[in-house]
């Protein structure tokens, strides 16, 4: 995740065709929420504990939900 936006976001919008995870601490740890492929948005995330802590983020291939 870009510095100019670590730490700092409050809500996610997912353009990519891949699944988005965010993740509170660097390099994939902590507490962390899902955001779907296309246009999945998270619009608060103080509702997931999350706001203005997010640190690090991954895309991948695997549905929101799955293991």
């Amino acid at each position: 995740m870009p510095d100019y936006i670590r730490g700092t976001g409050s809500s996610i919008i997912n353009n990519s065709s891949r699944t988005a995870r965010v993740y509170q601490k660097d390099n994939y740890f902590g507490r962390h929420v899902c955001v779907g492929r296309e246009g999945g948005t998270i619009s608060d995330l103080r509702s997931y504990q999350l706001n203005d802590t997010t640190h690090s983020l991954r895309n991948n291939d695997t549905p929101c939900g799955a293991s």
